[in-house]
Protein backbone atom coordinates (compact mmCIF):
# COMPACT_ATOMS: atom_id res chain seq x y z
CA UNK A 1 0.00 0.00 0.00
CA UNK A 2 1.58 3.38 -1.32
CA UNK A 3 0.73 6.60 -0.20
CA UNK A 4 1.11 9.15 -2.63
CA UNK A 5 0.72 12.98 -3.17
CA UNK A 6 -0.24 13.76 -6.87
CA UNK A 7 0.19 17.46 -7.62
CA UNK A 8 -2.62 18.98 -10.23
CA UNK A 9 -1.89 21.03 -13.07
CA UNK A 10 -3.08 24.15 -11.28
CA UNK A 11 -2.65 27.31 -9.06
CA UNK A 12 -2.47 28.04 -6.37
CA UNK A 13 -1.03 24.25 -6.24
CA UNK A 14 -3.06 21.37 -4.87
CA UNK A 15 -1.87 17.80 -3.90
CA UNK A 16 -4.38 14.84 -4.04
CA UNK A 17 -3.29 12.53 -1.37
CA UNK A 18 -4.24 9.01 -2.92
CA UNK A 19 -3.39 5.38 -1.81
CA UNK A 20 -2.20 2.78 -4.52
CA UNK A 21 -2.69 -0.93 -3.77
CA UNK A 22 -1.16 -3.48 -6.55
CA UNK A 23 -2.98 -6.26 -7.54
CA UNK A 24 -1.90 -9.84 -5.63
CA UNK A 25 -3.62 -11.95 -8.22
CA UNK A 26 -2.52 -13.68 -11.72
CA UNK A 27 -6.18 -13.25 -12.72
CA UNK A 28 -6.41 -9.94 -13.40
CA UNK A 29 -8.22 -8.34 -16.46
CA UNK A 30 -5.28 -6.76 -18.60
CA UNK A 31 -4.65 -2.81 -17.95
CA UNK A 32 -7.21 -2.42 -15.54
CA UNK A 33 -7.27 0.09 -12.71
CA UNK A 34 -10.57 0.27 -9.84
CA UNK A 35 -10.73 3.79 -8.77
CA UNK A 36 -13.06 4.49 -5.90
CA UNK A 37 -15.06 7.62 -5.24
CA UNK A 38 -16.42 8.89 -2.10
CA UNK A 39 -19.58 10.91 -1.15
CA UNK A 40 -19.43 14.71 -0.58
CA UNK A 41 -16.84 15.33 2.92
CA UNK A 42 -16.20 11.07 3.37
CA UNK A 43 -12.57 10.24 3.73
CA UNK A 44 -11.27 7.46 1.39
CA UNK A 45 -9.88 5.37 4.21
CA UNK A 46 -13.85 4.54 4.65
CA UNK A 47 -12.46 2.13 1.55
CA UNK A 48 -10.11 0.39 3.15
CA UNK A 49 -12.50 -2.58 4.89
CA UNK A 50 -13.90 -3.23 0.93
CA UNK A 51 -10.53 -3.88 -0.17
CA UNK A 52 -9.45 -5.61 2.44
CA UNK A 53 -12.03 -8.20 2.14
CA UNK A 54 -11.66 -8.13 -1.28
CA UNK A 55 -8.53 -9.06 -0.53
CA UNK A 56 -9.72 -11.83 1.67
CA UNK A 57 -12.18 -13.15 -0.78
CA UNK A 58 -10.47 -13.67 -4.02
CA UNK A 59 -7.29 -11.59 -3.72
CA UNK A 60 -7.02 -7.92 -5.95
CA UNK A 61 -6.74 -8.78 -9.76
CA UNK A 62 -6.46 -5.67 -10.41
CA UNK A 63 -4.48 -2.42 -8.83
CA UNK A 64 -6.65 -0.19 -6.52
CA UNK A 65 -6.93 3.50 -6.31
CA UNK A 66 -8.43 5.47 -3.46
CA UNK A 67 -7.86 9.17 -2.76
CA UNK A 68 -9.26 12.22 -1.15
CA UNK A 69 -10.55 15.22 -3.32
CA UNK A 70 -9.37 18.75 -2.03
CA UNK A 71 -10.39 19.75 1.55
CA UNK A 72 -11.69 16.05 2.54
CA UNK A 73 -9.73 13.36 4.40
CA UNK A 74 -5.95 13.63 4.26
CA UNK A 75 -5.83 16.20 1.59
CA UNK A 76 -4.88 19.19 3.00
CA UNK A 77 -5.13 21.56 0.19
CA UNK A 78 -8.42 23.18 -0.59
CA UNK A 79 -9.40 24.29 -3.57
CA UNK A 80 -9.39 28.35 -4.14
CA UNK A 81 -11.03 30.63 -1.71
CA UNK A 82 -12.77 32.65 -4.25
CA UNK A 83 -16.32 34.30 -4.58
CA UNK A 84 -18.65 33.87 -7.50
CA UNK A 85 -22.64 34.57 -7.27
CA UNK A 86 -24.71 32.07 -5.90
CA UNK A 87 -22.51 30.39 -4.62
CA UNK A 88 -21.05 30.03 -1.34
CA UNK A 89 -17.30 31.40 -0.52
CA UNK A 90 -14.71 28.78 -1.69
CA UNK A 91 -16.52 26.74 -3.57
CA UNK A 92 -15.07 27.85 -6.96
CA UNK A 93 -15.23 24.26 -8.54
CA UNK A 94 -17.80 22.37 -9.17
CA UNK A 95 -18.31 18.36 -10.35
CA UNK A 96 -17.25 18.90 -13.48
CA UNK A 97 -14.03 19.90 -12.34
CA UNK A 98 -13.80 17.20 -10.02
CA UNK A 99 -13.62 15.01 -13.16
CA UNK A 100 -11.24 16.18 -14.86
CA UNK A 101 -9.10 16.82 -11.30
CA UNK A 102 -9.24 12.52 -11.54
CA UNK A 103 -8.01 12.44 -15.12
CA UNK A 104 -5.04 14.57 -13.95
CA UNK A 105 -4.69 11.54 -11.42
CA UNK A 106 -5.03 8.62 -13.35
CA UNK A 107 -2.59 10.25 -15.91
CA UNK A 108 -0.27 10.43 -12.66
CA UNK A 109 -1.17 6.94 -11.52
CA UNK A 110 -0.59 5.34 -14.59
CA UNK A 111 2.55 6.84 -15.26
CA UNK A 112 3.99 6.62 -11.65
CA UNK A 113 2.11 2.79 -11.05
CA UNK A 114 1.39 1.02 -14.36
CA UNK A 115 4.02 2.23 -16.87
CA UNK A 116 1.43 3.96 -19.12
CA UNK A 117 2.54 7.24 -20.99
CA UNK A 118 0.17 9.44 -20.95
CA UNK A 119 -0.46 8.92 -24.91
CA UNK A 120 -1.09 5.52 -24.56
CA UNK A 121 -3.82 5.85 -21.14
CA UNK A 122 -6.73 4.93 -23.62
CA UNK A 123 -5.66 1.97 -23.43
CA UNK A 124 -6.27 1.75 -19.44
CA UNK A 125 -9.73 0.44 -18.43
CA UNK A 126 -11.75 1.71 -15.16
CA UNK A 127 -13.96 0.11 -13.25
CA UNK A 128 -15.52 2.44 -11.01
CA UNK A 129 -16.77 1.91 -7.08
CA UNK A 130 -18.30 4.66 -5.91
CA UNK A 131 -20.90 6.39 -3.10
CA UNK A 132 -23.75 9.40 -3.24
CA UNK A 133 -21.80 12.13 -5.26
CA UNK A 134 -18.90 10.22 -6.34
CA UNK A 135 -21.22 8.40 -8.93
CA UNK A 136 -21.73 11.32 -10.47
CA UNK A 137 -18.02 12.56 -10.47
CA UNK A 138 -17.67 9.05 -11.99
CA UNK A 139 -20.49 9.84 -14.88
CA UNK A 140 -19.39 12.84 -15.68
CA UNK A 141 -15.71 11.03 -16.31
CA UNK A 142 -17.10 8.80 -18.39
CA UNK A 143 -19.06 11.02 -20.40
CA UNK A 144 -15.72 12.89 -20.85
CA UNK A 145 -13.46 10.52 -21.52
CA UNK A 146 -15.69 7.56 -23.49
CA UNK A 147 -14.12 4.29 -23.87
CA UNK A 148 -12.52 4.14 -20.91
CA UNK A 149 -14.85 2.52 -17.94
CA UNK A 150 -15.44 -1.22 -18.03
CA UNK A 151 -17.09 -2.14 -14.80
CA UNK A 152 -19.46 0.26 -12.29
CA UNK A 153 -20.43 -0.70 -9.18
CA UNK A 154 -22.88 2.13 -8.17
CA UNK A 155 -23.28 3.06 -4.27
CA UNK A 156 -26.84 4.42 -3.34
CA UNK A 157 -26.13 7.29 -6.27
CA UNK A 158 -27.09 10.90 -4.89
CA UNK A 159 -30.22 11.89 -6.70
CA UNK A 160 -28.93 14.14 -9.84
CA UNK A 161 -31.47 15.43 -11.13
CA UNK A 162 -33.20 16.98 -8.10
CA UNK A 163 -32.61 19.51 -5.16
CA UNK A 164 -33.94 16.58 -3.06
CA UNK A 165 -36.04 19.17 -1.26
CA UNK A 166 -39.08 19.14 -4.12
CA UNK A 167 -39.05 15.24 -3.27
CA UNK A 168 -41.50 16.50 -0.57
CA UNK A 169 -44.82 18.64 -0.88
CA UNK A 170 -44.49 22.48 -0.34
CA UNK A 171 -46.85 23.91 1.82
CA UNK A 172 -46.15 27.61 0.73
CA UNK A 173 -47.00 25.95 -3.06
CA UNK A 174 -49.91 28.17 -4.50
CA UNK A 175 -51.51 25.08 -5.66
CA UNK A 176 -50.82 23.02 -2.02
CA UNK A 177 -54.02 21.85 -0.86
CA UNK A 178 -53.23 20.09 3.50
CA UNK A 179 -56.26 18.14 2.74
CA UNK A 180 -54.71 16.27 0.40
CA UNK A 181 -51.87 14.71 2.40
CA UNK A 182 -52.11 11.29 3.68
CA UNK A 183 -53.58 11.06 6.66
CA UNK A 184 -51.67 12.21 9.79
CA UNK A 185 -49.57 14.58 7.74
CA UNK A 186 -49.05 18.52 7.98
CA UNK A 187 -48.35 21.49 6.43
CA UNK A 188 -45.82 21.94 9.31
CA UNK A 189 -44.55 18.63 8.99
CA UNK A 190 -43.93 18.94 5.42
CA UNK A 191 -42.14 22.31 5.62
CA UNK A 192 -40.16 20.92 8.81
CA UNK A 193 -39.02 18.17 6.77
CA UNK A 194 -37.96 20.06 3.49
CA UNK A 195 -35.72 22.40 5.79
CA UNK A 196 -33.72 19.50 7.21
CA UNK A 197 -33.44 17.69 4.54
CA UNK A 198 -32.21 20.78 2.83
CA UNK A 199 -29.71 21.20 4.97
CA UNK A 200 -27.99 17.71 3.94
CA UNK A 201 -28.85 16.98 0.74
CA UNK A 202 -30.06 20.37 -1.05
CA UNK A 203 -27.91 20.84 -4.25
CA UNK A 204 -26.96 24.58 -3.39
CA UNK A 205 -25.96 24.15 -0.01
CA UNK A 206 -22.36 24.62 0.98
CA UNK A 207 -19.74 21.42 1.87
CA UNK A 208 -17.08 20.99 4.15
CA UNK A 209 -14.66 19.99 1.24
CA UNK A 210 -15.84 22.73 -0.83
CA UNK A 211 -17.06 21.48 -4.00
CA UNK A 212 -19.84 22.99 -5.43
CA UNK A 213 -22.99 20.80 -6.61
CA UNK A 214 -25.25 23.58 -7.88
CA UNK A 215 -24.43 22.71 -11.58
CA UNK A 216 -25.08 18.87 -10.87
CA UNK A 217 -29.17 18.69 -11.97
CA UNK A 218 -27.66 20.88 -15.46
CA UNK A 219 -24.56 18.76 -16.05
CA UNK A 220 -26.66 15.39 -15.41
CA UNK A 221 -30.58 15.95 -15.67
CA UNK A 222 -31.53 12.08 -16.73
CA UNK A 223 -30.88 9.50 -14.64
CA UNK A 224 -30.60 6.52 -17.65
CA UNK A 225 -28.52 8.89 -19.45
CA UNK A 226 -25.67 9.28 -21.25
CA UNK A 227 -25.59 6.17 -21.76
CA UNK A 228 -21.60 4.37 -20.59
CA UNK A 229 -19.88 3.88 -23.71
CA UNK A 230 -17.26 0.99 -22.62
CA UNK A 231 -13.81 -0.30 -24.40
CA UNK A 232 -15.29 -3.14 -25.66
CA UNK A 233 -19.08 -4.18 -27.03
CA UNK A 234 -18.87 -6.11 -23.69
CA UNK A 235 -18.45 -3.47 -21.18
CA UNK A 236 -19.50 -1.56 -19.24
CA UNK A 237 -21.01 -4.19 -16.48
CA UNK A 238 -23.14 -1.96 -14.04
CA UNK A 239 -24.87 -2.97 -10.58
CA UNK A 240 -26.85 -0.37 -9.32
CA UNK A 241 -26.89 -1.13 -4.81
CA UNK A 242 -29.36 1.14 -2.93
CA UNK A 243 -29.85 2.07 1.02
CA UNK A 244 -32.39 -0.59 2.75
CA UNK A 245 -35.50 1.01 2.48
CA UNK A 246 -36.54 -0.22 6.06
CA UNK A 247 -33.27 1.30 7.73
CA UNK A 248 -32.72 4.39 5.62
CA UNK A 249 -35.85 5.81 7.04
CA UNK A 250 -35.18 5.43 11.07
CA UNK A 251 -31.75 6.60 10.00
CA UNK A 252 -33.16 9.68 8.80
CA UNK A 253 -35.46 10.50 11.69
CA UNK A 254 -32.73 9.91 14.41
CA UNK A 255 -30.25 11.98 12.22
CA UNK A 256 -32.65 14.68 11.00
CA UNK A 257 -35.22 14.06 12.69
CA UNK A 258 -37.90 13.58 10.12
CA UNK A 259 -40.21 11.18 11.13
CA UNK A 260 -39.89 8.36 9.51
CA UNK A 261 -43.41 8.14 7.46
CA UNK A 262 -41.82 11.17 5.28
CA UNK A 263 -38.79 8.93 4.19
CA UNK A 264 -41.27 6.32 3.47
CA UNK A 265 -43.62 8.26 1.46
CA UNK A 266 -41.56 10.24 -0.77
CA UNK A 267 -37.56 9.79 -0.55
CA UNK A 268 -37.15 6.50 -0.73
CA UNK A 269 -40.04 5.57 -4.09
CA UNK A 270 -37.98 8.95 -5.75
CA UNK A 271 -34.30 7.47 -4.88
CA UNK A 272 -35.44 4.09 -5.92
CA UNK A 273 -36.89 5.31 -9.33
CA UNK A 274 -33.85 6.98 -9.73
CA UNK A 275 -31.75 4.00 -9.05
CA UNK A 276 -34.30 2.17 -11.98
CA UNK A 277 -32.53 5.02 -14.13
CA UNK A 278 -29.15 3.90 -13.24
CA UNK A 279 -29.58 0.43 -14.35
CA UNK A 280 -30.06 1.80 -17.51
CA UNK A 281 -27.00 3.21 -18.35
CA UNK A 282 -25.64 0.35 -19.82
CA UNK A 283 -27.23 -2.32 -21.99
CA UNK A 284 -29.56 -4.89 -20.39
CA UNK A 285 -27.33 -7.88 -19.96
CA UNK A 286 -24.33 -6.23 -18.47
CA UNK A 287 -26.82 -4.49 -15.74
CA UNK A 288 -27.69 -6.15 -12.21
CA UNK A 289 -29.64 -4.22 -9.98
CA UNK A 290 -31.11 -1.99 -7.76
CA UNK A 291 -29.88 -3.85 -5.12
CA UNK A 292 -31.05 -3.45 -1.50
CA UNK A 293 -28.40 -3.34 0.36
CA UNK A 294 -30.01 -4.82 3.86
CA UNK A 295 -29.00 -3.50 7.07
CA UNK A 296 -27.04 -0.33 5.07
CA UNK A 297 -28.36 3.43 5.57
CA UNK A 298 -26.83 6.20 2.67
CA UNK A 299 -22.93 5.09 3.09
CA UNK A 300 -23.15 1.16 2.18
CA UNK A 301 -19.55 0.66 1.92
CA UNK A 302 -18.86 1.83 5.57
CA UNK A 303 -22.08 -0.01 6.94
CA UNK A 304 -21.60 -3.23 4.93
CA UNK A 305 -18.42 -3.60 3.19
CA UNK A 306 -18.17 -7.05 2.69
CA UNK A 307 -21.21 -7.02 0.36
CA UNK A 308 -19.36 -4.27 -1.39
CA UNK A 309 -16.51 -6.25 -1.80
CA UNK A 310 -18.71 -9.27 -3.17
CA UNK A 311 -20.49 -7.23 -5.92
CA UNK A 312 -17.21 -6.18 -6.81
CA UNK A 313 -15.41 -9.31 -7.20
CA UNK A 314 -18.47 -10.50 -9.10
CA UNK A 315 -17.82 -7.37 -11.95
CA UNK A 316 -14.07 -8.40 -11.66
CA UNK A 317 -14.68 -11.84 -12.32
CA UNK A 318 -16.69 -10.97 -15.66
CA UNK A 319 -14.22 -8.50 -16.86
CA UNK A 320 -11.24 -11.31 -16.05
CA UNK A 321 -13.55 -14.12 -17.90
CA UNK A 322 -14.22 -11.53 -20.77
CA UNK A 323 -10.46 -11.16 -21.26
CA UNK A 324 -9.50 -14.79 -21.23
CA UNK A 325 -12.27 -15.92 -23.78
CA UNK A 326 -10.84 -12.99 -26.17
CA UNK A 327 -7.75 -14.78 -26.13
CA UNK A 328 -8.94 -17.94 -26.80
Amino acid sequence: MDHLLIPLNRQPPVRLSCTFIPCTSRLAPANTLTIFLSGMDNPQKWWFPTISCLSDLQGLTTPMLTYDRPGCGTTIDRNPDVEIPGRPRGHGRDLLDAAHDLRELVLAIGKLKLGIEEKDIGKLKIVFVASSIGVAIARLYAAEYPKTVSGFLILDSAIANSDTVSIFPDPDAPSFDEGKLPPGLTASMCRDARKKIGKVYHMMGPTKEGLWRGTISSLLPYADRPMLEGPTEGAPYVTVVEHDMEIFPKMVEKGLNVPERLTRLYFNPCWHEYNLGLAKLTKQHLSKGPLEAKGSGHIIHRDDPKLVAQELAEILDKLSLQGMASHI
